[in-house]
């Protein structure tokens, strides 16, 4: 049984342009990789830094250090958990203002 990942952002999904947001991906345990993809599939940063934190979750983080208006959008989670991918999680919308 492979759950959908969640996402998150902190500190919010409204960032002031110039200011830094992280995208939490969450997942089970045992995930190998963690994608986060814009829009479509074809624009999207992945990772194999997944954090374990707690028996039952894992989780990646994704840092924006300087949101600029070319940033907002829609971002959603995907992750790897052999021997497949997962379905996507829903979409956050980022709002850069």
């Amino acid at each position: 049984d492979m759950p959908r990942p969640s996402i998150s952002a902190e500190p919010g999904t409204v960032i002031p342009l110039g200011r830094h947001v992280t995208f939490v991906c969450r997942g089970p345990v045992g995930v190998h990789i963690f994608r986060l993809e814009r829009e479509s599939r074809k624009i999207y940063n992945e990772t194999d830094d997944v954090s374990q934190t707690s028996p039952s979750e894992s989780e990646a983080r994704f840092r924006i250090d300087s949101v600029s208006e070319g940033n907002a959008g829609p971002y959603r989670c995907v992750y790897y958990k052999p021997p497949k991918w997962s379905e996507q999680s829903d979409y956050l919308q980022l709002v850069v203002q």
